[in-house]
């Protein structure tokens, strides 16, 4: 039915994030969708988009989850505030740390499992995943124990197929590095055995990682191994940030209000919308994907 938007699952990265984090973001992208979707109506003559908004957002809002344990600790070493600068470090490498913990691991999945179970629409039976960060790293993990783990595809965990997964300023790669494999230490080894990624259920679904080379923390996810390469469509070099944040580390937290990142998502957003909808199907479809990925450089 017309009527049924795609869901968008977004997760934040590390950090404190309020409930609302993603709202200027989901803004510009159902705007955006929408301006895509009159393009392609003129394009290949499908049915008019409809008035309404054409996304279900879900928020992946974690931050409660490390909030309360850095807090903790925090309270523990200082009797009276932490001091600003102690609170951003640990903030930035106690959310890495504690994930690792199977506690906080299992609690921040048990937060997104509820928010999808509470916020999903399955009349498109469509779920997209933007992640950024540590997001994206949490986002693979739930994924991946909801479908490989358990030999289960996401359908039939929720209703929805997993169609498209985007990710930016990933630090995924590193994690090829916490590969177990027994004795002798070789590298190569370790990180070939990182060798079960998660994979989009749509035929036409696209894994596209997204990454600002003065971007530290994100790095491309197609190199790790031969498993990886098959698994994720594309890695596309971005530029983010202003002009005092787009040359330097700072471009890490600015993903979210680049229009190229928001363009590359929403295009993808509107042709499936368009597929499921709008009776973009058969030839039209296809041609449709080729000039996003030839536009992209996909």
């Amino acid at each position: 039915m017309a009527n049924d938007p795609l869901n968008v699952l977004v997760i934040h990265g590390m950090g404190k994030h309020p409930p609302d984090y993603s709202k200027e973001f989901e803004e510009r992208l159902n705007s955006k969708v929408q301006s895509w979707l009159w393009q392609l109506n003129r394009t290949y003559s499908s049915s008019k988009p409809p008035g309404h908004r054409p996304l279900n957002f879900i928020a992946g809002w974690w931050a409660p989850v490390m909030n309360a344990a850095l807090s903790e600790m925090g309270g523990r070493i200082y009797k009276t505030k932490v001091p600003y600068l102690r609170e951003f470090g640990m903030g930035f490498m106690g959310d890495v740390v504690a994930y690792e913990g199977r506690s906080v691991y299992d609690e921040i999945h048990r937060y997104l499992a509820d928010a999808l179970r509470n916020g999903l629409k399955t009349g498109s039976r469509h779920l997209t995943i933007v992640a950024h960060s540590l997001g994206s790293v949490i986002a693979s993990d739930f994924v991946y124990d909801h479908t490989l783990k358990i030999g289960k595809s996401f359908t039939d965990g929720f209703g929805v197929a997993f169609s498209n997964f985007f990710t930016f300023g990933s630090p995924l790669v590193l994690y090829a590095m916490r590969s177990g494999l027994p004795n002798p230490f070789k590298p190569s080894e370790i990180i070939d055995g990182f060798d079960r990624p998660v994979r989009v259920e749509s035929e036409s679904g696209v894994w596209l990682n997204l990454f600002d080379d003065d971007d530290i923390i994100g790095y491309p996810i197609k190199p790790i191994n031969r498993h990886y390469r098959s698994a994720v469509t594309a890695d596309l070099v971005v530029e983010v940030g202003d002009f005092f944040t787009r040359w330097n580390p700072l471009s890490h937290g600015h993903y979210w209000d680049s229009e190229q990142t928001v363009d590359i998502i929403a295009e993808k957003l509107a042709i499936d919308f368009s597929a499921h909808h709008l009776g973009l199907t058969g030839d039209k479809l296809a041609t449709s994907l080729e000039a996003y990925r030839n536009r992209h450089g996909i």
